[in-house]
């Protein structure tokens, strides 16, 4: 049941795989990301939002301004009442709450993966619009179906609305750039077609500066049961000289029709139809990208057919919904279940991924890390398309191990910096796929560096990215920090000869333990061997220098400060090296009990746990810009989810169920989201931060959709929360639940398995050993291997809970031989 998700603005429905916003005022804007790979949107719950391709900074198709007050830039459907008087200021109503503001007889904004919809009532005029993008296509496709609920005949107009921007974004000089715009009527595809000679894009020459042509033609097209259509490409033609956006001039009076080079550049267009009591009728638009004017012309009719459009939509639906098959999440808890079944890998792939957008952050680039960590989740859904992932990173390094920090696709320019953690997701990500897969043959494939076009194998690429780290080390063997490490607020603590990491050593430690257990199933045992060694030397350097006494020590500044120490005035502990500290085994258990004790007193918050505490409340130009933030903002003091997820893992595995289901209970939106006004944010996706205990708003969200926090915790709830977690070894089925999930039932694919596991969180006890079976036979300890699973069939795995002395952990099988297709 998912009654107790409900909240003052909408709700969970359809088993949570959609939500239902029924009240258009939400603290901030709540939105959804649509993305095929290639097109994508942004829509908010009012109505704004813009969309884009490839790259929605560089590539964007629609204007938009970000506001989070106002929220009333974006893409626009009007309605009027043609019979009414001209002065009846509620003849003209939008079909979203924006620009019009429309107060409606009844209102609701449907968000789920792959379409947003809004159905509407105003003036006996039942409205609903769903927007999506084709999979298969670069055209974003809109189905307006208008019923007559008054009982009288009617005489409507319908209207939509949007602004080309045409490359990249925010083209704030308006005057200038709507000087390179080429608009045409395109009557045979019922279309407002245009073009741009000048796209501001970083290609990275001279002569690309102002002197590149936009390589693409965009359309607005409008079909279906129409009567006599208008189009417009000015702006002030459609809304009248010096128009009210709430109530343009088109919706009431004829537009003129003005194409060519000398408009702002815009698309109106709309039809005048006839509706008689209880009639429907279906209307639909599209906004379609293409190379060229004809092409364009007749993509966009194409998908201005009801059917076509139809045939979108649902296919919009079923792309998402095949997808996300194979990971299925059932407990007794509604949260945990919706999160892991749909919303989080829903938002890292659609959004993080894809779209690598939010409402906001627009970013367009691919990170080296984010999308490599993001791309983990592709593991337990589609492992290939994590393999591809790592070849994209191997191909952004250089050939001295360094990387992009971001770059661009489009223009394949980037950022090349001295942040020191970047290099190393490379080595660690593909050690993760080969673990959830045992396919060593990646190690194996080539990439080029993008100074050396011969390149190298993966496995070279993977290395060169270590050696570079060890490059880097501090007179006592510490890693130097650089320009930063994960924490790109710690900006100004270090350089290419000063300033250490200690979170940087035992992530190192890590990415040396899992790597060098993929060479090992290479055969490369010399290199598995040599990062054993530096892996134990490192352990020896990190507990000799960088304990406090209570916690790890964080960072030395350029004149060797302690940061995170207990001596420290602000920012005494941090959250990532005590946690990392425990995940990467560095720790004995005696300073991993005092550390994990440290952060529950001291960083863990009803809210979720804190990146450092107290915040910096006075600027420190050693540290960076994480002191410049307001104290409690993002990673100044703040709740920044990435980390907390982190902290989950490390509840986890200290099998402390406490602090387990306080950390989930305040990190996860759909509980938070119950006090809608405190939290503000979306309750179906993760925040990239809350604000912290310094904040004039503690446990305040923002910063949601674009976050790699989304890929993380559905990561550590299948892996450490249900446990159903890959090892070199095997499938490791060892849960560390909440009690509060209940009757846990969960499947997910591993090595072309479907595995389902079930048992029952509230007999969990974490003293006692788990007994997991398999229908009977049993099998020595609780990892479940290829052998025992033939390719093709189905696991049904079953986990109870034994008292100490009452016998050796068994796993027991059952297989089912699944018919082939």
């Amino acid at each position: 049941m998912l009654s107790d998700t409900s909240i003052q603005f909408g709700r969970f429905i359809d088993d949570g795989r959609a939500y239902e916003i029924t009240d258009p005022g939400t603290p901030t804007p709540w939105t959804n990301v649509i993305s095929n790979g290639r097109y994508g949107l942004v829509i908010s719950q009012n109505g704004g939002g813009f969309s884009w391709l490839d790259h929605c900074q560089l590539n964007v198709i629609t204007r938009w301004d970000m506001d989070l007050a106002r929220d009333d830039k974006g893409k626009f459907l009007y309605l009027s009442d043609l019979d009414a008087p001209a002065d009846d200021l509620g003849s003209v109503w939008s079909l979203a709450p924006h620009p019009c503001r429309t107060k409606f007889d009844a209102y609701r904004c449907v968000h789920q993966p792959g379409m947003t919809t809004f159905e509407t009532e105003c003036n006996g005029i039942h409205a609903r619009w769903d927007i999506g993008v084709a999979p298969d296509d670069q055209v974003e496709v809109w189905r307006v179906r208008l019923t007559n609920r008054s009982g009288r005949a009617r005489n409507l107009r319908l209207g939509a609305f949007l602004e080309w921007c045409c490359g990249s974004a925010p083209d704030i000089k308006r005057e200038f750039h709507r000087l390179f715009f080429t608009t045409r009527d395109d009557r045979e595809h019922n279309a407002v077609v245009a073009t741009k000679n000048m796209w501001e894009a970083p290609f990275g020459t001279v002569d690309d500066h102002w002197n590149r042509p936009w390589p693409h033609a965009v359309a607005l097209a409008i079909g279906g049961d129409t009567g006599p259509t208008w189009r417009t490409s000015d702006k002030s033609d459609f809304f009248g000289r010096y128009g009210d956006p709430a109530r343009p001039a088109s919706m009431r009076a004829p537009v003129e029709g003005r194409f060519g080079r000398f408009v702002d550049a815009c698309a109106g267009s709309g039809t005048d139809i006839e509706l008689s009591a209880d009639e429907t009728r279906t209307i639909c638009f599209a906004i379609a990208i293409a190379d060229d004017t004809q092409a364009v012309g007749e993509l966009g009719a194409r998908f201005s057919q009801p059917a076509n459009a139809d045939a979108a939509l649902d296919g919009a639906i079923k792309l998402w919904d095949d997808i996300l098959a194979p990971t299925r999440v059932q407990t007794d808890a509604p949260d945990f279940s919706l999160l892991n079944s749909t919303w989080l890998a829903y938002q890292a792939i659609s959004s993080r991924m894809w779209g690598r957008s939010g409402y906001y952050q627009q970013s367009g680039a691919y990170g080296y890390r984010d999308q490599l960590q993001d791309s983990q989740l592709w593991l337990a859904l589609d492992p290939k398309r994590c393999r591809d992932q790592i070849r994209l990173h191997a191909a952004h390094q250089f050939a001295d191990g360094t990387v992009y920090h971001w770059w661009n696709p489009i223009t394949e320019t980037g950022l090349r910096t001295a942040c020191s953690d970047d290099y190393l997701w490379l080595p660690l990500i593909t050690a993760s796929y080969i673990r959830e897969t045992g396919d060593t043959s990646i190690l194996d494939e080539t990439a080029p560096f993008v100074d050396d076009e011969g390149g190298a194998t993966i496995a070279e690429h993977a290395k060169r990215a270590i050696a570079r780290s060890f490059a880097r080390m501090s007179d006592r063997g510490l890693p130097l920090i650089g320009e930063n490490d994960w924490n790109d607020g710690l900006s100004h603590v270090g350089d290419e000869t000063r300033g250490e990491s200690v979170w940087l050593a035992m992530f190192l430690c890590e990415v040396l333990r899992e790597f060098g257990h993929a060479l090992a199933l290479h055969d490369d045992l010399t290199t598995a061997s040599d990062y054993e060694t530096r892996r134990a030397e490192m352990i020896e350097v990190i507990e000799a220098h960088t304990w406090d006494g209570a916690w790890y020590r964080r960072a030395t500044d350029r004149d060797g400060r302690w940061l995170g120490s207990s001596e420290s005035l602000e920012g005494q502990i941090f959250l990532n090296a005590q946690t990392w500290s425990i995940l990467s085994g560095v720790a004995s258990e005696d300073r991993a009990k005092q550390a994990w004790a440290s952060v529950r007193s001291r960083l863990l918050t009803d809210y979720g746990p804190l990146l450092l505490a107290p915040a910096y409340t006075v600027p420190d130009p050693k540290i960076g810009y994480l002191s410049r933030y307001a104290p409690g903002s993002r990673e100044n003091g703040g709740v920044y989810m990435h980390a907390a997820t982190w902290a989950l893992a490390t509840a986890c595995k200290r099998r402390d169920l406490e602090s387990v289901s306080s950390i989930w209970a305040s990190i996860s939106p759909p509980r938070r989201g119950r006090d809608a006004e405190a939290y503000a944010a979306e309750p179906y996706v993760l925040p990239g931060n809350v604000d912290g205990p310094l904040s004039t708003s503690p446990g305040r969200a923002g910063w949601t959709w674009y976050t790699g926090s989304a890929a993380w915790l559905n990561r550590v709830s299948l892996e450490w929360i249900l446990g159903i977690r890959p090892t070199w070894e095997g499938l490791l089925i060892d849960p560390c639940p909440m009690p509060e999930l209940g009757e846990v039932d969960a499947t997910r694919t591993w090595r072309g398995r479907r595995v389902r596991v079930r048992f029952d969180a509230a007999s969990f006890d974490p003293s006692l050993r788990a007994t997991v079976t398999l229908d009977g036979r049993p099998v020595e300890g609780a990892v479940i291997t290829e052998p025992m699973i033939p390719e093709g069939s189905d696991a049904d795995i079953r986990v109870t809970w034994a008292a100490p002395g009452a016998g050796t952990p068994q796993v027991m099988t059952r297989t089912t031989q699944r018919s082939k297709p």
